[in-house]
């Protein structure tokens, strides 16, 4: 196996991670422009879905399978919790503080995912082992990281004067309860799509097809939401030739056609709590970007609570780990099992494992 294909994965979400800075910090300056979060959502995603629809057409239109009411309906909550109310609510909230502190709380989500792969039965957790224990500290730590950020600002460090860029941040902010709560909700709403999509993606293998469907619902739902809350403000929707545009452009194209498609596709090869495991490094760049070259402002309590997020990310990591390489013959496992009849229930377990196995165990 040479090394692109050993470590595709992690360059993929990596480039991911870093496109996602430039994100945060377009769609704020686009903020202090006059764009509301609802609207941008709806242009984002709607220019997303042009982005991937000429790919999904070409790679799965001969593999699409029968979609059904009921599959549509897990499309549409798939739409919702993946999409439209995590965009709003994560923007949303970061306008009330800050993209350090929003990616942050971000790092979150790989602790979500495993509590409700635990829940689902997709996950297993022996508390007395090491691993076990590993995986509820991690749990514990993230959410008490985030409860610092929220709760607590502490000491105020001021800008760094030779910042080469200065925003206008038009301060709705400071609103430090509500902006990360509003962070938090996404969280949880992501987590939860992360599950859905493990389980959809076992059958619905067109990765492209799935991340169309999902923008263009997302979309028609934050126009919906969008167009109560401007009724009476039309030109809400009105965009200049300014950073308003630049950023819904890069948000469809980069964050809701590129990030979604490797989404999907990381979901599906190695998991769902592989595919959040690069996030500290997106707090890192924000960190680094909003301090040294936008000069925004940094609070103790923020660098606390990330400190003790990333921990408890890693410890929740290593256990996953541990996990893995005692998985790795499974792929062994699984013939065995599905040359003998085993019933159709023991198979989806096995199989939901490999999932999470290193691409070294399936070759």
């Amino acid at each position: 196996m040479n090394f692109f294909s050993k470590f595709k994965f992690h360059f993929l979400i990596f480039l991911g991670n870093v496109g996602c800075v430039f994100t945060y910090f377009i769609t704020i300056s686009s903020f202090d422009h006059g764009l509301r979060p609802e609207v941008y959502s709806t242009y984002r995603l709607a220019i997303g879905s042009f982005a991937v629809l000429p790919f999904a057409f070409f790679k799965d239109r001969a593999r699409l399978p029968k979609l059904t009411a009921g599959f549509l309906c897990k499309i549409f909550l798939l739409s919702l919790l993946g999409t439209s109310l995590p965009i709003i609510t994560f923007y949303e909230g970061m306008r009330c503080t800050s993209p350090t502190v929003a990616s942050a709380v971000n790092n979150t989500i790989p602790s979500t995912v495993f509590v409700l792969a635990v829940l689902r039965g997709m996950e297993t957790l022996k508390i007395r082992s090491r691993r076990g224990m590993a995986k509820v500290a991690g749990s514990v730590l993230s959410l008490a990281g985030v409860t610092i950020m929220t709760l607590y600002k502490g000491y105020e460090l001021k800008p760094f004067d030779s910042a080469p860029i200065r925003m206008e941040q038009k301060k709705i902010q400071e609103q430090w309860v509500k902006g990360s709560a509003l962070v938090a909700i996404s969280c949880v709403s992501y987590s939860f799509s992360f599950i859905l999509q493990a389980m959809m993606l076992k059958k619905y293998p067109a990765q492209l097809s799935l991340a169309v469907w999902m923008n263009v619902i997302g979309s028609a739902m934050s126009a919906v939401f969008a167009g109560a809350i401007t009724l009476h403000d039309p030109n809400a929707w009105a965009l200049g030739l300014d950073i308003r545009l630049w950023s819904v452009l890069y948000g469809g194209i980069f964050a809701s056609g590129y990030l979604i498609f490797v989404q999907l596709w990381c979901t599906k090869e190695k998991g769902a709590v592989f595919m959040t495991m690069f996030y500290p490094l997106t707090t890192l760049m924000s960190a680094f970007v909003s301090y040294f070259l936008v000069g925004s402002n940094l609070y103790v309590g923020s660098i606390l609570g990330a400190v003790v997020v990333v921990v408890g990310l890693y410890c929740l990591l290593w256990g996953k780990t541990a996990d893995q390489n005692d998985n790795a013959p499974l792929p062994k496992q699984l013939q065995a099992v599905v040359n003998n009849g085993t019933p159709e229930e023991q198979v989806d377990k096995v199989a939901i494992t490999v999932e999470e196995t290193p691409d070294a165990a399936r070759i």
